[in-house]
């Protein structure tokens, strides 16, 4: 049995020390949905090849040795230490808040009106913020901001402890998919879509603790595990989380 608190989730789940966040906001029974947009950067970001490709280059016997030169990477296979920062804007933020809190009213009411009282405090953006960057990245750089929100996510479903090395190895496959995207390429396109994870990643992170304080954390794990696989058609119970990233699923 593993009782150990992931590490990236240790300051967020702080956040249900202050306020009562409950499993109310467990994907498929709530509207934790990212809009059509931002699933689709997602999807490409993070796809099903190039991470199949890295497994096999990491697998394949007879690979090049360190000190040779290595062959150029393809577009889908790119590694990338490039930043994608955008600004802080108050105002863009209350913007997907409010679009956010649109679509989950559609599905629940109590439960949007309670997203935006919990998200709304400016205590959540400053503890992400500070969560961050005790792990050395930045909350507006969006490839950081989607590095922390697949880590997230990952911890939560498979309980368990990832590193930061293995955080910026993901931060890395991360950047080389946006470094071929030409929406990541408008700082306000990335803000927009950086924004909506952070949203996520609080919500999941503050309620990750009460859902174990509950007795339902393998509940809250399954629904977790739904919403990633609807934003990247992946599963993360089967991704392998090592020195060079992710791999499989």
């Amino acid at each position: 049995m593993i009782t150990r608190r992931p590490a990236l989730l240790m300051a967020l789940a702080g956040l249900a020390l202050a306020a009562p966040v409950s499993a109310q906001f467990l994907p498929g029974t709530s509207p934790l949905d990212l809009s059509v947009q931002s699933r689709a950067l997602t999807s490409s970001v993070i796809n099903r090849n190039s991470l199949r490709a890295a497994e096999q280059r990491r697998s394949t016997p007879g690979r090049p040795t360190p000190g040779r030169r290595q062959p150029t990477r393809g577009a889908d296979e790119a590694l990338s230490d490039a930043r994608f920062p955008f600004q802080a804007n108050p105002a863009l933020r209350q913007q997907v808040l409010k679009e956010f809190v649109a679509r989950a009213s559609r599905h629940s009411p109590e439960a949007a009106k309670a997203v935006a009282a919990e998200i709304g405090r400016p205590s959540f953006e400053q503890s992400y913020a500070t969560a961050v960057r005790s792990h050395g990245l930045s909350p507006n750089d969006a490839a950081d901001v989607m590095a922390v929100y697949l880590i997230t996510g990952w911890e939560i479903v498979n309980g368990t402890d990832s590193n930061d090395t293995a955080l910026r190895a993901v931060r890395r496959q991360v950047a080389g998919q946006m470094a071929g995207s030409a929406a990541m390429r408008d700082p306000t396109a990335r803000a927009r879509f950086a924004e909506e994870l952070k949203i996520i990643t609080l919500l999941f992170g503050s309620s990750v603790e009460n859902a174990r304080r509950e007795g339902n954390r393998a509940q809250f794990a399954a629904g977790v595990a739904a919403h990633y696989r609807q934003a990247l058609g992946r599963d993360l119970r089967a991704m392998r989380l090592t020195a060079q990233g992710f791999s499989g699923g």
